[in-house]
Formats: structure tokens, C-alpha cells, sequence
């Protein structure tokens, strides 16, 4: 099991990677991408189904894993969607917490509702216990809000990232879904923490021995030509680069390392979950001073490659 201080100090060292792959252009049974530290799989329903995607719009915007942090996103999705920078042409991707907000967002849910959700989960866990059995009441959660179309919606927009164990760890990255139930299990895997959800050190997702997303993508690149990266943790105490929203927007609003770290791992109460979700919405406020949406969301194309706005 993950100790706060293991998972403080490994948040430090997640590769994360700034370009998206290349798609291969000629398929037999299944198109595989490499790089170093990920492997992007689409089976040929995939490329078939991707030969009906619609236009995307950029930027597309990239959450990282969080864990309970989960209403800190929620609240920096509420200002982007409320201020056109997220439409539903948008291109989404996550890991972890961050993966749940963006299924949220193209399912058509509402970030209130999902706030709503997310305290029912912390109560159930508050109540019962975290460690051991959060997976099944995620997978629970899930089960009863996500709406039954919201694998279709998903699809093609939505990238999700997971990581494959073997035969040594590598980043996995998901973004066509065959089922609303193949979407919940994506999410349940990105979200797998080993020894916190279940009492397991792994999952088994199409077939492969996984665990949280987070551990080799901690924020995922999208389809857009450029990313904007959402973290929920301060960026400059864990030397990351190239952030557009985090707490570091407003130092004021700072809570210690330690303080985050807990609300990460345990389900604190309703008034702080109100307040993580005030957090983000008034940190993507001020991302969004320098970055006005006439300047910087783009209109309607088809691209291959991405980089990061900060």
C-alpha cells in the first residue's frame, strides 16, 4: 500500500510526456503506438469508428490524477465550461480523478451534480471506511449517475489514461469505448491505486494487469494541436513545468503539502470539498486574465500532433 510520503515523493518523478503520438497509417489486427513510456492501442473497430470523428476544437484541456482532490477539478471545469473555453468539440484527457471529470464533462453532467456525487462518495467513506473498498464504491457512484450514452459521448473525445504492468510499466492510453460499462471500468482502472481501492495490487482491464494512470501519465495529452494542463497539486513544489492551472495561480489560497496530501487520500468533509471546488474555479479565473478565449480557443480542425499552453 501507498504511503503519503511514498506518493509525495513519486508524484515528483511521473513521466509526463509533451507530444502525442503519431497514428500509423497502414493497420493489420490492431494499430499499436510507441514511445519510451507509452503505448497508445486501437483495435480496428477503433480506426474505423474514428473515421466518422468530428471536428475538434483547441485548446483541448488535460486533468491530472488527484484522488479526493476530485472537486478541485470540478471546479476548474465549471469556470472553463461557463466561459466557452470547453465546448463539446472539445478534446479531453486524464488520469485518476482526472479521467472522472472529464467523463463527467462529456457526459453532459453538470459540475454541481457531479459535486453532489462526489459528496455521497466521501460520506460512504467517512462513514465506512476509505482504504480497501473506495474502488467499490467509485465503481457504485459511477454505476448510478453516469448516464447511459456517456461511453458514446466518450468516444473519440475522451482520452483516458491507465497504466499496463507488463511486462514493465507503461503508459496506456484509451479513447473509444465499447460499452458504458467498459467506460466505468477504464475509469475504476485509471482511478487504481494498488493496496488503496481494493485489497489487490492490480486490476485487470481488456486483459492486462494494470493500475492507476497516474503512475506513468500523470496528465495525458489530448487530440487538440495544443493541451492546457490542469494539475491539483502546487506545480512548483513538485518541480513540474509547463502547468496552465493550479493552485500555484493563487499563492494566497495555498494550503500546506501535507494539508492536500491528506484531502487526497481521505474524504474530508462537505465545507472543504465546497472549498476545493471554489480553489479551482477561482484558479482557472486567473489562467484564464492571461489567456482571454477570443485569444486562445481556435476554431474547428482535424490534428495529429500536440503541444502544451501554458
Amino acid at each position: 500500500m501507498l504511503t503519503l510520503m511514498n506518493m509525495s515523493h513519486s508524484l515528483r518523478h511521473f513521466p509526463i510526456p509533451t507530444t502525442l503520438l503519431r497514428r500509423p497509417q497502414f493497420l493489420s489486427s490492431a494499430a499499436i503506438s510507441h514511445s519510451a513510456s507509452v503505448i497508445w492501442e486501437q483495435r480496428v473497430k477503433d480506426v474505423k469508428a474514428e473515421k466518422n470523428l468530428r471536428v475538434i476544437t483547441n485548446p483541448g484541456f488535460s486533468f491530472s490524477a488527484a484522488g479526493l482532490l476530485f472537486p478541485y477539478h470540478l471546479g476548474v471545469a465549471q469556470f472553463l465550461i461557463q466561459n466557452g473555453y470547453i465546448k463539446e468539440t472539445t478534446p479531453l484527457a486524464g488520469s485518476s480523478a482526472g479521467a472522472i471529470v472529464c467523463v463527467a464533462i462529456a457526459s453532459g453532467t453538470s459540475m454541481e451534480e457531479a459535486l453532489k456525487v462526489t459528496k455521497i462518495l466521501a460520506e460512504d467513506c467517512r462513514n465506512r471506511g476509505t482504504a480497501f473498498r473506495l474502488g467499490a464504491v467509485l465503481r457504485d457512484v459511477l454505476a448510478k449517475f453516469l448516464p447511459d450514452d456517456a461511453h458514446i459521448k466518450s468516444n473519440g473525445r475522451v482520452r483516458i489514461a491507465v497504466t499496463q504492468l507488463l511486462w514493465r510499466p507503461r503508459g496506456l492510453l484509451v479513447d473509444q469505448f465499447d460499452s458504458r460499462e467498459d467506460l466505468i471500468n477504464a475509469v475504476f482502472t485509471s482511478s487504481f491505486i494498488p493496496g488503496y481501492l481494493a485489497p489487490r495490487p492490480a486490476t485487470m482491464f481488456r486483459n492486462r494487469l494494470c493500475v492507476d494512470g497516474g503512475l506513468t501519465l500523470f496528465m495525458p495529452p489530448t487530440s487538440a494541436a495544443q493541451t492546457v494542463r490542469v494539475c491539483a497539486f502546487p506545480t512548483s513544489r513538485l518541480g513540474l513545468r509547463g502547468i496552465g492551472i493550479s493552485p500555484d495561480c493563487n499563492p494566497e489560497n495555498m494550503v500546506s503539502s501535507r494539508q492536500r496530501l491528506k484531502w487526497a487520500l481521505e474524504p474530508a468533509d462537505d465545507a472543504v470539498l465546497d472549498r476545493l471546488f471554489e480553489f479551482g474555479y477561482l484558479d482557472a479565473a486567473v489562467w484564464a486574465k492571461e489567456n482571454p478565449v477570443e485569444n486562445i480557443v481556435q476554431g474547428d480542425s482535424n490534428v495529429i500532433e500536440s503541444s502544451i499552453v501554458v
